[in-house]
């Protein structure tokens, strides 16, 4: 029996209705299709905040250390232990000269005396032939030592921020003394590596600044056997 206007008209309606809702059950399923993809990027990126802002924070917390431990260097030394570096470094270079130049009169007078020890050995009577060789074998000893003397000084070899050497070590204060200092652009805080033929020795921060050396006290060691020696290398901790 064939359909009434009315009938077919309410079945059209009722398939725009059904149709119409799919459409919005499917828009709504994008959105939270949407939703769910922002909140899954907003999670990851609350998460790398949370990763760099603890390394921030550990970092603080070491540079925090750093200083404490200076701090207390300088509480356990006093003061002026730093204050009066300039003053000591120039009593010791003052010292240094004074005892080259006196080094440098008795190195003369002995280039002096050994000719004329030598003349007198030759016009003399050897009463004692082991006796006159062994004034001739010191001589000899003699002037090896000074021919040593007279060479020319090695020049000390300049670090750099980046990497630089230890020198010496002060045996009161326990600095690690390096050859790069303001010159080479290092400054009290900056941390280095110290290693030895690429074995890690232990950590150290720049305590005091000169222009062509630094002053670095030990924060750690890996081995307490295995004590920072002159000659190993200092290398700048980048993450500071």
């Amino acid at each position: 029996m064939p359909l009434s206007f009315n009938s077919a008209l309410a079945s059209g309606l009722l398939l725009l209705g059904v149709f119409g809702s799919t459409a919005v059950a499917q828009d709504e399923v994008k959105g939270v299709v949407e939703l769910e993809r922002e909140n899954r990027l907003l999670k990851l990126q609350v998460d790398n905040l949370s990763v760099s802002l603890g390394a921030a924070l550990a970092r603080e917390e070491t540079k925090t250390a750093s200083l404490k431990d200076v701090k207390q260097h300088l509480a356990l030394f006093g003061k002026d232990f730093f204050e009066d570096g300039d003053t000591r470094l120039r009593h010791a270079v003052s010292d240094y000269q004074v005892a080259r130049e006196n080094l440098t009169e008795l190195e003369n007078a002995t280039f002096d005396l050994i000719p004329a020890i030598r003349n007198y050995l030759r016009t003399a009577v050897a009463s004692d032939p082991e006796a006159r060789s062994d004034v001739e074998v010191k001589i000899r000893e003699l002037e090896v030592a000074l021919g040593q003397r007279q060479q020319p000084k090695r020049k000390i070899e300049q670090g750099t921020a980046q990497e630089a050497r230890i020198v010496t070590i002060d045996s009161n204060t326990g600095l690690v003394v390096v050859n790069a200092g303001r010159d080479a652009d290092l400054n009290v805080g900056m941390r280095f590596r110290i290693e030895r033929s690429g074995t890690h020795i232990g950590d150290a921060i720049v305590a005091t600044t000169r222009p062509d050396v630094s002053g670095l006290l030990m924060q750690s060691l890996v081995n307490q056997d295995n004590q920072v020696r002159p000659g190993d290398t200092a290398k700048l901790i980048l993450n500071n």
